[in-house]
């Protein structure tokens, strides 16, 4: 009987320890939200490209967004194939997007890396990938990598680029 009573102590401490210590993890879960678009989205002149343009998708694509306690945050985007039309003429532009990027926000900007095929879109104001600051919109569609600092107001304050560059907007002028 006595070493089943020295024992209970023991196994009581190591129970609080190990209560105490599954308290933070399960507080360090990762959320994690998935949206998936719909069959077509109308962006109006500005918005995208200097005209209207409208984006169409099949099923089956989806972004994937993750956010974890340290401040990190993963995107995942698959887009199984997407056609941009310029609503005014009918060009087309046909891409597929799958990419993953990790975003970490220091001092109320977002300082990144991203991988794979994807569309950056910069605005007026935006640093450019030549680094020169932008006075007009520019869709980019990229196979390859980025490195990134954007501002918690959403202006592109750096960014290089590595791989092939298409301007959608111009390919389907």
């Amino acid at each position: 009987m006595n070493a089943i009573r020295r024992r209970a102590p023991g196994a009581a401490i190591a129970l609080v320890i190990a209560l105490a210590s599954a308290v933070p993890a399960a507080a360090a879960e990762p959320t994690r939200s998935v949206i998936v678009a719909g069959p077509s989205t109308q962006y109006p002149a500005g918005t995208g490209c200097d005209f209207d343009v409208t984006v169409y998708r099949p099923k089956g694509g989806w972004t994937a967004i993750t956010d974890f306690s340290d401040g990190r945050e993963a995107i995942v985007n698959h887009v199984v194939e997407r056609t941009i039309t310029n609503d005014a003429t009918g060009a087309t532009f046909v891409e597929v997007t799958s990419s993953h990027e990790v975003d970490v926000i220091i001092d109320g900007d977002y300082h990144g890396t991203i991988t794979g095929a994807f569309i950056w879109q910069f605005y007026p104001g935006d640093v450019g990938p030549d680094g020169s600051v932008l006075d007009h919109l520019l869709a980019l569609y990229i196979r390859g990598s980025a490195t990134y600092v954007v501002s918690g107001e959403g202006v592109t304050e750096q960014i290089t680029i590595n791989g092939t560059m298409t301007d959608i907007c111009a390919a389907i002028s």
